[in-house]
């Protein structure tokens, strides 16, 4: 059985308890310690924002789904 415990490490004392987590995982075989790499950098994320909303204000110069998965699938 193994256990999954999600720690937001933006504020000191969530950092003091991921530290003494690691600082345990080092003793302890049965303990690991991995960091999530799921969330996006900020530059990645402002940039999705800013494609997004230029699509918003430019629908005529997007593509639909249907047409771009044709298009990848022909070629």
């Amino acid at each position: 059985m193994s256990f999954t415990v999600k720690i937001d490490g933006t504020s000191p004392k969530a950092r003091s308890i991921i530290n003494m987590l690691k600082e345990l995982a080092e003793d302890y075989s049965f303990l690991s310690i991995l960091e999530d790499k799921d969330e996006l950098p900020d530059n990645i994320a402002q940039e999705l924002d800013a494609r997004y909303e230029y699509l918003l204000k430019h629908p005529e110069e997007g593509e639909s789904w249907d047409k771009v998965k044709k298009d990848l699938l022909n070629s």
